[in-house]
């Protein structure tokens, strides 16, 4: 029997289907932490904007694209709330935007999904200044995302104000969003923007996929009762901005078997046909992705190709795949080979557009993308698409989520199909050290030239180990942070380097320190000790051996290598040293870590000493920032040093993550010789 499998998490999310969980976001709040797109929490904190600047961009609704004005402290827009309400936050006027005309010569979005659960308390005046903001950059279309979920074949939230039976209705259906919908289409008719409207989201899609024939009719039932209540009430009212569907379910490139397809076509075709009957006018946008974990270019075209011949599309219909690139599920070299096979099997489908949804996230840490990545996914995407659209302007670079400063960066980019150069001055620091030179402190200030600052980039010995995001300080003239390490180097020396980062990514000149410090002569008393797993390792990724972790061999960069022992959240451990030992003074681990299958290297690490085996004393603890690793496993060793030496018969290591598993192969530790 083989041993190892995929990891739990990864499995519940690529089910053996031809589904996948959504690369852009279409995770609901019900789903696990590690798939959301974006968490209740995270938009909730980010509805108010800290500075006047921001203020300005929340609260007013801008002038068209002509004027181009900007969210600043200068800025006096025309256009502002107080003359567009009527003093109860309802809209009492229009914008007079002029029809967008997109500049030529370098690839610019047109759309941006928005998942509902973050903007259902909006107003109508919110609503315009947000569609506004978008409208200025060239962005005039909107992907609302679902507009109500489904589960156990019952409706289970509702965003607009749904007429289902009685028994179509979950006991306990939220409702508290119903004005959303009428909200968003209402403001779009004002703006000039187009609305795409997805229909019913669930959860049970990741693991029912197409095979299930019977769901997938329940489902289309549910979701074509939906779109019909929708245009009953909206079409009339909004039809400008009541533009066109969003198919909600999305597929990825798995290699998939005959039935497979006939079934993703035989769901295409459930909810296409019908809404062509409502109105064949109206076009639908469906947003697969691809992952590299998946079939070929050359088989991904082929798939697609075998889909598209059983599918009734209709002339204007949009394949609109997500570049997967911030999900982590394809390189930046792998892009091209993909999108110019996909281009061949979108134009065997007569009328069928192909645009691109490229990604403006990182998953790993669920923060906006760097900007130079994000134009090179739309500058490689752009020979093959007709348009772009992105998941998701609306949550990722809008002002009101926090933003402003990736706003104003993309509007730079917008208008002039360029990314600026650096021009922040190098931070400053104040450095101090244990007298090993075993921790080492920075107390770091740089200064926001032109309110470009985006944060602070640390650099060891070449590689990046942290990053510090000012966003939430927008505006202020400098940033004060800190930073503690401690100095791993195994030849007593490490060069530090920290430089400001702009919005565009770019990085100032650095400051550079080197920190040096008294090599210990030790040696690794762990190699050969027993241990007790205070948290079992998860099923599939067991301790073989029993002695796996102090056998002195170390892992290759696969999750099914057996040397490492998998965990979900935390690994939680005990070593018996055989006797009381002195001197004892740092611990060192290799971890598996790089995004990969969901695998990520521990957020922290905590150490704990005993003489009983019993009663447990903390001695250190050490956080590290997110795994920044994009879908590439990797290897990594770590030392924590534990300041002060120890005399102890048992050490406890507990591992932490936020991320999801935790793989660990070998533990070491140190004391005098």
């Amino acid at each position: 029997m083989k041993r190892r499998i995929l990891p739990l998490l990864f499995c519940i999310l690529m089910p053996f289907s031809f589904a996948f969980s959504a690369c852009s976001g279409g995770v609901q709040e019900s789903t696990e932490p590690s798939s959301q797109e974006i968490s209740k929490s995270e938009s909730k904190s980010e509805e108010s904007l800290l500075d006047s600047d921001a203020e300005s961009a929340n609260g007013d609704a801008s002038e068209g694209n002509d004027d181009k004005s900007e969210f600043s402290d200068e800025s006096n827009n025309d256009k502002s709330e107080s003359d567009t309400s009527d003093g109860d936050g309802e809209y009492d006027g229009d914008t007079g935007n002029a029809p967008i005309t997109r500049p030529s010569g370098y690839p610019t979005l047109c759309g941006s999904f928005m998942q509902p659960y973050a903007f259902k308390d909006y107003s109508e005046a919110q609503m315009i200044s947000h569609l506004q903001a978008m409208y200025d950059v060239g962005i005039d279309i909107l992907i609302l995302q679902w507009s109500f979920t489904t589960e156990n074949g019952v409706v289970t939230d509702a965003y607009f104000e749904s007429s289902f039976e009685e028994n179509e209705y979950s006991a306990d259906c939220d409702k508290s969003g119903a004005n959303l919908v009428e909200t968003i289409l209402s403001a779009a008719e004002k703006v000039g923007v187009k609305v795409f409207v997805g229909l019913n989201d669930s959860a049970e899609w990741w693991q029912k996929g197409v095979l299930d024939r019977a769901w997938l009719d329940k489902q289309s039932e549910l979701g074509i009762k939906g779109a019909r209540q929708l245009y009953s009430a909206y079409k009339q009212k909004y039809p400008n901005a009541f533009h066109g569907w969003y198919f909600v379910f999305e597929f990825y490139n798995m290699q998939a078997s005959k039935t497979v397809t006939d079934n993703a076509a035989y769901l295409l075709n459930l909810f296409r046909e019908p809404l062509k009957e409502l109105d064949s006018g109206m076009p639908m946008m469906l947003s697969p992705y691809i992952s590299a974990s998946g079939a070929s270019p050359e088989d991904t075209g082929r798939l697609w190709s075998e889909v598209f011949k059983s599918t009734g599309f209709i002339e204007g219909d949009i394949f609109c795949c997500q570049d997967s690139v911030g999900a982590g599920h394809i390189s930046m070299e792998q892009l091209e080979p993909y999108y110019a096979e996909i281009k061949k099997a979108v134009d065997s489908k007569k009328g069928l557009l192909f645009w691109a949804n490229n990604e403006d996230f990182t998953q790993s840490t669920w923060s906006t993308a760097p900007f130079d990545r994000f134009i090179e996914q739309l500058k490689i995407t752009d020979k093959y698409v007709s348009a772009h659209i992105t998941f998701a302007y609306s949550h990722h670079q809008h002002p009101d989520m926090q933003k402003i400063g990736h706003h104003l960066a993309y509007k730079a980019y917008y208008e002039t199909g360029s990314i600026p150069k650096a021009s922040l001055p190098a931070p400053k620091a104040e450095v101090s050290t244990q007298s090993d030179g075993s921790v080492i402190v920075f107390e770091i200030t740089a200064q926001n030239r032109d309110k470009l600052l985006y944060g602070i980039r640390i650099y060891k010995n070449g590689i990046e180990i942290e990053f510090k995001d000012y966003t939430l300080e927008y505006g202020k003239d400098s940033y004060v942070c800190s930073f503690t390490d401690n100095n791993i180097s195994g030849d007593g020396e490490a060069v530090y380097e920290i430089c400001a980062v702009d919005y565009y990514n770019n990085n100032s000149e650095p400051f550079k320190y080197i920190a040096k410090y008294t090599a210990k002569n030790g040696e690794n008393i762990a190699l050969g000790k027993s241990y007790t797993l205070v948290t079992p390792p998860e099923a599939s990724y067991p301790d073989e051996s029993g002695n796996s972790l102090t056998d002195g061999k170390y892992g290759s960069a696969e999750y099914f290598d057996k040397a490492f022992c998998g965990f979900l959240g935390k690994a939680e451990m005990v070593f018996d040293l055989g006797s009381k030992t002195e001197g004892v003074y740092a611990v060192g681990f290799s971890t598996l870590g790089g995004g990969s299958a969901a695998v990520y290297h521990p957020n922290a690490i905590s150490v704990f000493a005993s003489d009983d085996g019993v009663n447990f004393k903390p001695v250190k603890s050490e956080s590290y920032p997110a795994d920044l690793g994009i879908d590439s496993l990797n290897t990594q060793k770590r030392t924590l040093f534990l300041g002060n030496e120890l005399d102890c018969r048992y050490l406890k290591i507990v591992f932490t993550t936020n991320q999801s598993w935790i793989f660990v192969d070998e533990i070491e530790i140190y004391a005098e010789k």
